[in-house]
């Protein structure tokens, strides 16, 4: 496979984002994690297991979501099958995928700054309001919760 080399810029981009860890902001100014990262027992059928790759927050409605570190959106995107749009941001190796957007303020290509509001997360069947967010470096699934600063 042909190796993935990193520009002088992105790699000090992920040397900072690494040098961050624990640290990262939410991507809301207000919530609590109601899901957490790894597998799981479905809370209705025992002996099911499930796996969320990220984490799931609740917020207030109407919240704005916001980026946890500075980078460029690769993508915007609206999935089959599941509710809301899409962002990803890029940071050097690492990605942040924030999923349910009720509203997005960015696009492809777009700079952002570390907490800068990129959109407003979706309240599902007007009561769930809820960010999911994951972390990845490559292709390697991270928990979000070892990233993000504890308690908000």
């Amino acid at each position: 496979k042909p190796a993935i080399t990193l520009t002088p810029q992105e790699q000090i981009v992920s040397k900072n984002f690494e040098d961050n860890s624990g640290k990262l902001p939410w991507p809301v100014s207000e919530g609590v994690v109601v899901e957490k990262f790894g597998k799981y027992e479905h809370p209705d059928m025992p002996g099911i297991i499930l796996y969320n790759n990220g984490v799931d927050i609740a917020t207030k409605k109407g919240a704005e979501v916001r980026a946890i570190f500075d980078g460029e959106v690769k993508a915007v995107a609206e999935v089959g099958g599941m509710d809301g749009k899409i962002i990803i941001i890029r940071h050097g190796e690492y990605l942040s995928v924030y999923y349910t957007l009720a509203e997005v303020y960015v696009k492809t290509g777009d700079k952002v700054k570390t907490k800068q509001p990129i959109g407003k997360v979706m309240t599902e069947d007007g009561e769930k309001t809820q960010i999911h967010l994951e972390i990845y470096k490559g292709k390697d699934n991270l928990n979000p919760e070892s990233w993000i600063a504890k308690g908000g």
